[in-house]
Formats: structure tokens, sequence, C-alpha cells
């Protein structure tokens, strides 16, 4: 399948809002309820909050296939690790292994670092995918986001190969 993977800029931070409130819904629609995804996605992938986290250092990168945004990453290198924010692929292109294409993407962003992190909700399926991608568990936690809702994650990590110090 041929795509292309681009730097979003602020100019595209609209489209990239649009496109979070589609993957959101359709990914944790059965592990969420719709107020917690609807606050999630005002505080933390909406037009300002991507504003403020490039400002942060955060790099944005975008999966387009024929001419549409279908998937993007968020990410950010924090000392000698990456923190993978975002890694969202529409569920139409899921096992192509377009998600493995942005993680890649993301990493050959910080040709520095030694390893990569993030946060997976303990019930996602992508769990599962992140194992499989080499991702072991590092933490577990529970995070109170505001207006009663808490993130229950594990915080996984991939040591990335030629790079461990």
């Amino acid at each position: 399948m041929k795509y292309t993977i681009i730097t979003i800029t602020e100019e595209m931070f609209d489209q990239l809002e649009k496109l979070a409130d589609q993957l959101w819904h359709e990914s944790y629609g059965e592990l969420l309820s719709c107020g917690q995804i609807n606050y999630m996605l005002r505080q933390f992938q909406c037009r300002k909050a991507f504003e403020r986290q490039t400002r942060e250092g955060y790099i944005y990168r975008g999966l387009v296939i024929g001419g549409n945004l279908v998937g993007y990453t968020g990410s950010q290198q924090q000392g000698d690790r990456i923190f993978l924010s975002k890694l969202y692929l529409s569920k139409k292109y899921h096992g192509l292994g377009l998600g493995k294409a942005l993680l890649e993407d993301c990493i050959s962003l910080y040709p520095e670092c030694h390893a990569i992190y993030l946060t997976v909700n303990k019930y996602n399926p992508s769990y599962d995918i992140y194992r499989h991608l080499g991702f072991e568990v590092i933490d577990s936690v529970v995070t109170d986001i505001g207006e009663g809702y808490v993130m229950d994650d594990y915080i996984m990590q991939r040591k990335l190969l030629n790079k461990v110090k």
C-alpha cells in the first residue's frame, strides 16, 4: 500500500483535531465512556494542545494515503529516551504494517535516543501489539486527569537496537 509520512504543521492542526476525534471514538468506544473520551479530546487532542505541545518540543507526524490523513504520532525527546505520546491509525488500515511504519518513523527522528516509551490503557488491545513490537511493561500508573476521570495505564518501554548504553 502506497503511503507517505509527513510532518504535521500548525496549519494542519484543525485537520488533526478532526482525525483525533474520529480515531478516539473508534479506538476507545468500548474502553471508555463517551464523556471521558470527549473530555480527553478537549484536553489532549485539540488544536490548543497540539500548539502547546509543539512549543514544548513535540513532533507530530502524519500518515497519508490517497491524499487523506489516516494516522499520526506525537513524540518528544526526554533525555536519552523518546516519549511516544500518541500513535493512532484508522482501523481501516490496521494489520497492514502501517502502525509499525509510524513507530519506526518516530524512532528515526531521534537517532541519539536509546529507548522509546509510552503509556497504554491496561485494557487496550494495542497492548498486545506493543508487546509484539518489543515493548515491555516497566510500570503501572493510575493518573487523575480531572472531572472525576482517571487513566489506568501501563508504561511500556522498548530499548532501541544498536543504541543500548
